[in-house]
């Protein structure tokens, strides 16, 4: 299999783990994404956006249902008024946790999937897969 097409395949996989164990009736996977990417200080959007690699647009629709939700709530940044930031409510950092608790479980399952003697080199190989992939992101930036 060629790289591209193990990254693609990787990619899919990833997605359907994740759709499968961390999502339920009240979360999609975009917004189980979005919230767990809300540090606790709050986000602009822009950089939301970014981070998710979703245009502003996309990012609108999803905020505008977990807003309703009472999940997250906008308030203007101290330095530059101009700026909206996307914080979490206290429900939505319940959520949050929610989240984290399922990613940590998954990634234990994960984990203990791969034989102990590959382990610490699978997670070696991951963290310069994910060091290269953020280059490159920081590259297109």
């Amino acid at each position: 299999m060629e790289f591209g097409e193990l990254l693609k395949q990787f990619l899919l996989d990833l997605q359907r783990l994740f759709r499968s164990r961390m999502t339920d009736g009240d979360l999609t996977l975009p917004q189980i994404l979005l919230i767990s990417c809300i540090p606790d200080n709050g986000l602009d959007m822009t950089s939301l956006a970014q981070r998710l690699g979703v245009d502003n647009s996309t990012l609108t629709r999803v905020v505008d249902v977990i807003l309703k939700r009472g999940w997250v709530f906008k308030t203007k940044d101290e330095q530059d008024k101009r700026i909206t930031l996307l914080r979490l409510s206290d429900k939505g950092e319940a959520i949050q946790d929610i989240i984290e608790n399922k990613l940590d479980r998954l990634g234990m399952q994960v984990h203990n999937a791969i034989p102990m003697e590959d382990r610490d080199e699978v997670k070696e190989i991951l963290s310069a897969f994910h060091w290269s992939l953020s280059k490159m992101l920081l590259k297109n930036e």
